[in-house]
């Protein structure tokens, strides 16, 4: 799913450039087609990009934590960052799941 996600993230960055083409602004049609795209990409690329942010805060949190020497506040805060982001990362995974349904 990862690498689906990574392929519709670069195509959305694709579609970004060619709409500010000259070429492509003064094709209407063209135009057109990649603004219905982008519209339907965006919240795709937007829930993929926050599962990327809270796997790598996780991934962080959990790096100080098996590393240790940790005081006690601060392993805290470490602990609940990182259950914080395990809980976004589910749930972020469950939405993308719906987004990527092949559309009607």
């Amino acid at each position: 799913m990862l690498d689906k996600l990574a392929a519709i993230e670069e195509k959305f960055e694709q579609i970004n450039q060619q709409l500010f083409d000259p070429d492509v602004v003064s094709d209407i049609e063209k135009y057109k087609k990649l603004m219905q795209e982008t519209k339907h990409l965006t919240p795709i690329v937007e829930k993929y990009r926050e599962l990327k942010k809270a796997q790598n805060d996780y991934n962080e949190a959990k790096m100080m934590l098996d590393e240790g020497g940790l005081d006690k506040d601060f392993k805290e805060m470490a602990q609940l960052e990182l259950s914080e982001n395990a809980e976004i990362i589910e749930k972020a995974q469950e939405e993308l799941k719906i987004l990527l349904l092949p559309r009607d």
